[in-house]
């Protein structure tokens, strides 16, 4: 009977890994390649006990264990301090680099039709799950061993073979339980869009806890599997136990994903899309209007995610600031005054740093909405549209217009939640509402040069549409990284992150606003001619 379950399963492990072999080694090669250049580095940056001693006290405070995590490792070598920084960092780009995967090769298939079409062949029910899982497994195989050679052989002192590998096998381990996660919210919901966003969700959750338990009580972070990466102390104890549980996590949720997969109808899910009206309504009367319809429920919930992560990040404003319970003795040599005056400025610059993260999350839903004018095309879901009498440029501003509302207004939620929960909790002083005004001024136009160029790429080169992530991906990279890995400033100002200017740390500079604004137009008006102009597929 289990044979008959998984007939067909050699052949679609062939079929998967030809058809995805170009966007795995792209992921394979970026993550190994940045693991192993910031390795390579590290030595020449932290291999001197002054510098290890001026980075340790910079990971100490609050604000940086809320970014990296909380570590129980004594920082003496450069391995520790590459430990420290870069475990949280990669576990991040792991798990959006598996929940993409997880989603694309099971329910975006389906939506599809392809499994369905696939089905009708000599294929066994359990065969098409199982290849997209063996995907997943040789994925995170093949991007933690490469990990652990890259660390291995990095020339960082204090490291050690065991601790190299720990390192790698860990973080393929996290990537694998949110491999899990995606393939389970596949089963659950009846469309990619709905089981993204439900594992962005999770993942949102996670990563919510860990930060308030690792500056709160880092004992507590035991209880979010996010969290138990950074109990391995590589190089030192070399703990396997998180990821014993991370395995074992994983295989119950892949066991109830598969007991999921094995009950359901193809297309189908336990959690299904209410049925639409069987009239539209009269809002609904054109591209704009439509596309809204369809990105509504997504668009609702970033905004709402947003809001909450900036609830979170304001929430432990005064944990951050308050440096008169770390040192009391300051207020006594320095004054009270002066003492409020420096916790003002680890606030502003604490703030400079979550807009980072806020603005990059922002983005995404405004890139994933622009890049379904070549998706929804090549589906056909546009054709009877296009049939009409709707020019090419109603329908790119339709994306365009919803692209710009869930990104902009996403970014504003982020900071509203920032600002109303930050000055809810200090009790030294409060952060005015201008200052928030004044960060979205400065990374706005980052926003919007972002949705400049894929509005560039789905216009001109929408095969090409994927640059768009690893410019956004870089861009969080080098602001999130780099002055930790001491970045040149040409690199970081490859990304508009890096014109920001630290913002509200430091005043606002408009000429560069002015100017990306000025290059976001330019994509934006290149993409619409190219739009018009080209084959639609």
């Amino acid at each position: 009977m289990m044979k008959n379950k998984l007939q067909g399963y050699g052949f679609l492990n062939k079929l998967n890994f030809r058809r995805d072999r170009f966007n795995g080694l792209i992921w394979l090669v970026v993550l190994a390649g940045l693991m192993a250049s910031v390795a390579f580095k590290f030595e020449g940056l932290y291999g001197t006990a002054g510098a290890i001693q001026s980075i340790k006290t910079t990971l100490d405070t609050a604000a940086m264990k809320a970014l990296f995590g909380a570590f129980n490792t004594s920082l003496k070598t450069s391995g520790d301090v590459f430990a420290t920084e870069m475990l949280v960092f990669m576990a991040i780009m792991m798990i959006v680099m598996n929940i993409y995967f997880a989603v694309k090769i099971s329910r975006s298939e389906e939506d599809k039709g392809l499994v369905e079409l696939i089905s009708a062949h000599a294929i066994g029910k359990n065969a098409i799950f199982a290849a997209a899982s063996t995907e997943l497994v040789v994925l995170n195989l093949l991007t933690g061993i490469l990990f652990s050679l890259g660390i291995q052989f990095s020339g960082m002192k204090g490291i050690d073979a065991n601790g190299a590998w720990l390192i790698g096998i860990s973080l393929g381990m996290v990537g694998l339980l949110f491999g899990a996660i995606g393939l389970l919210m596949a089963q659950l919901f009846d469309n990619s869009r709905s089981a993204t966003i439900a594992s962005y969700l999770i993942f949102g959750v996670m990563y919510i806890a860990r930060m308030n338990t690792d500056v709160q009580n880092p004992h507590q972070t035991w209880w979010i599997p996010m969290g138990w990466i950074e109990k391995i102390n590589a190089f030192h104890q070399n703990n396997w136990l998180p990821v014993i549980m991370l395995m074992g996590l994983s295989l119950v949720i892949w066991i109830i994903a598969l007991w999921n997969n094995q009950t359901r109808d193809i297309g189908a899910g336990l959690i299904s899309v209410h049925a639409g009206r069987q009239k539209a309504s009269w809002w609904l009367r054109g591209p704009i209007t439509l596309i809204e319809r369809l990105q509504r429920h997504s668009t609702i919930i970033w905004i709402i995610g947003l809001f909450i992560l900036g609830v979170t990040y304001g929430s432990i404003f005064n944990t951050i600031g308050d440096i008169l319970k770390t040192n009391p003795t300051m207020q006594s040599v320095f004054g009270k005054a002066a003492v409020q005056s420096a916790n003002h400025q680890i606030l502003l610059n604490f703030i400079s740093v979550i807009s980072v993260v806020m603005v990059t999350l922002a983005t995404l839903p405004a890139v994933l909405t622009l890049n379904k004018v070549r998706s929804d095309t090549d589906r056909g879901y546009l054709e009877n549209v296009y049939a009409k009498s709707v020019s090419r440029s109603h329908i790119l501003t339709s994306y365009l217009l919803n692209a710009l509302v869930v990104g902009i207004v996403g970014l504003v939620a982020s900071l509203l939640g920032i600002y109303l929960a930050g000055n809810a909790v200090l009790d030294h002083g409060e952060i005015e509402i201008t200052t928030y005004l004044h960060v979205l001024i400065a990374f706005g136009p980052v926003l919007l040069l972002t949705i400049g160029l894929a509005v560039f790429l789905n216009g001109l080169l929408p095969r090409w549409n994927w640059i768009t992530w690893i410019y956004l991906g870089y861009g969080f990279f080098a602001s999130y990284l780099g002055g930790l890995i001491k970045l040149p400033e040409w690199a970081k100002k490859l990304n508009g992150l890096g014109w920001t200017h630290s913002v509200p740390l430091y005043a606002v500079n408009y000429s560069y606003v002015v100017v990306m604004l000025v290059i976001a137009v330019i994509l934006i008006v290149i993409g619409y001619v190219g739009f018009n102009r080209r084959d639609l597929n």
